[in-house]
């Protein structure tokens, strides 16, 4: 079994690094803290302020007189979690099983030899990956998982052998600061004059068990290339989620987008990373002093697009605005895989699930998720009455049948579709011996060369919107071939529709 670690050091930085928008930020001295204030302790550095003059510890007015042009950035919990879901994102994008802990993943990848020349290349993807989650991580790959979180401290790309000989090897004239001993036990080695992990692993295996108990025992053995650390993989999380915080409240949608569009950016990514796409999303907006507004963001289909979802959540928010400004928000994403499509020999190629789903999506944005759909049949005497349902996002697999009626695949006999209007309109009707023989509306003017009918429906009297109607269809001098009927309450005529 061949396990790999990836390992983002500093996460704290990098959650707060990964969030912002332009990546020209990053490269400025950046300094982290926890609480604002002159006296905040800094916790973390990035390299361009260290090489400025600054130092852990320091407090804020301490760092500034040395690096005059230090960003300080405060470092939010809710930022740690998704940068630590992000790394648990990346062991899923290679392996179907992983197992983290707090700025690490472990995943294995032992069965990517047919993806990949090597390990080394398997390692190198693994950093590209993760620089597209806005990430910096060491790879290392082992036998075990101790031995992998060993390499994430020896080196950016470390490839340990599977061989306990050829990893005791490895690792023999790496310092002993990469096995992460704890200070009594550094302190034992400093005694003891030892300094390299070469020199841990020579010693005698019942010398260190006496005199160092469990906790050297296990030291010595990852030093010889040896651990027998179980790995313990877990479940997935059921949905995606990134959150923020400002300062300061926000009441205008412009900084608002701003947010969340980085927000909706770094998910996508995470989803997409994982070949998975939105099927739905939840918007927690935090609002000043204290509340929350929740939001449900319904989709027709899953969609990969910020726009739309932006578009979404911007409709959404001006049919229901806050009652006070926004101080932070959280995103909770529903992943679905998106639908795949295996094209026919002989029927023209449909339009692409992914790509039918944005366009779905964006008219559910310009008239509202709740007017866009499929219909669907509604139990009713009445024949225009009709639902609409959330469409499932179908290739095309056939023309439309036009002209005369022909048989399909199965022998039957295709029959002509309705374009209905929707109200129907308002006509007169001249009626002859035999029934209609002209009709005039605002649009229709034409004499009636064939009449079919009628056709008597009456119905939903128990329901207190009863209905008697004639139906009749009606072949007219302008070629179409239309369907009217009277109502026998009201006697008016009405254009219900046309076929084709």
């Amino acid at each position: 079994m061949r396990i790999a670690c990836a390992h983002a050091p500093q996460i704290a930085l990098q959650a707060v690094l990964r969030g912002l928008a332009e990546p020209h930020e990053r490269e400025a001295p950046i300094a982290l803290t926890t609480g604002p204030g002159a006296r905040a302790p800094i916790l973390g550095l990035t390299r361009n302020a260290r090489l400025a003059g600054a130092c852990l510890g320091m407090t804020v007015t301490q760092a500034r007189a040395m690096v005059p042009s230090l960003r300080v950035m405060r470092v939010r919990q809710a930022d740690v979690d998704a940068a630590q879901a992000a790394l648990q994102d990346l062991g899923l994008s290679f392996a179907p099983r992983i197992e983290a802990e707090s700025g690490r993943v472990f995943f294995q990848v032992g069965d990517l030899g047919s993806l990949y020349p090597n390990e080394r290349a398997v390692a190198q993807a693994i950093g590209a990956r993760a620089t597209q989650l806005g990430l910096a991580v060491r790879v290392a790959i082992a036998s075990s998982k101790g031995l992998a979180r060993v390499g994430t401290r020896a080196g950016a790309i470390v490839i340990l052998p599977g061989v306990a000989g050829a990893a005791k090897a490895r690792l023999a004239g790496l310092p002993l600061t990469v096995l992460d001993l704890d200070e009594e036990m550094h302190k034992t080695m400093r005694h003891w004059g030892i300094k390299t992990v070469g020199e841990l692993a020579s010693l005698p295996g019942p010398e260190v068990t006496l005199r160092l108990g469990a906790t050297g025992v296990h030291f010595h053995r990852l030093a010889n290339g040896m651990d027998a650390e179980p790995f313990l993989p877990q479940p997935p999380a059921d949905a995606i989620e990134e959150g923020t915080e400002v300062d300061y409240p926000i009441e205008s949608w412009e900084p608002l987008s701003f947010l969340l569009r980085g927000l909706l950016d770094r998910v996508l990514q995470r989803l997409a990373c994982r070949s998975l796409a939105c099927a739905g999303l939840t918007l927690r907006l935090s609002l000043n002093p204290r509340g929350f507004d929740l939001r449900e963001i319904a989709l027709p289909s899953p969609t990969r697009e910020a726009s739309i979802l932006l578009q979404l959540i911007r409709l959404d928010l001006e049919r229901r605005p806050t009652d006070t400004g926004v101080v932070g928000m959280t995103i909770l994403i529903r992943p679905a895989r998106v639908r795949s499509t295996q094209l026919d020999l002989f029927r023209p190629n449909g339009p692409a699930p992914e790509r039918l789903a944005a366009t779905i999506a964006r008219l559910s944005a310009l008239v509202g998720p709740e007017h866009v759909g499929a219909p669907r049949v509604v139990d009713s005497w009445k024949e225009e009455m009709m639902a609409i349902e959330f469409p499932m996002v179908e290739p095309i697999t056939s023309p439309t049948t036009r002209g005369k009626p022909s048989e399909n695949n199965n022998g039957q006999q295709a029959t002509l579709g309705i374009h209905r209007f929707r109200p129907p309109r308002d006509i007169e009707v001249l009626i002859g011996p035999t029934g209609p023989t002209a009709l005039r509306g605002k649009e229709t003017t034409a004499r009636i060369l064939i009449a079919a009918g009628p056709y008597r429906m009456s119905g939903e009297w128990w329901a207190g919107g009863g209905f008697c109607r004639e139906y009749w269809d009606v072949h007219a001098s302008d070629g179409a071939l239309y369907r009217i009927h009277q109502d026998r309450e009201s006697s008016r005529w009405y254009l219900d529709g046309y076929y084709d």
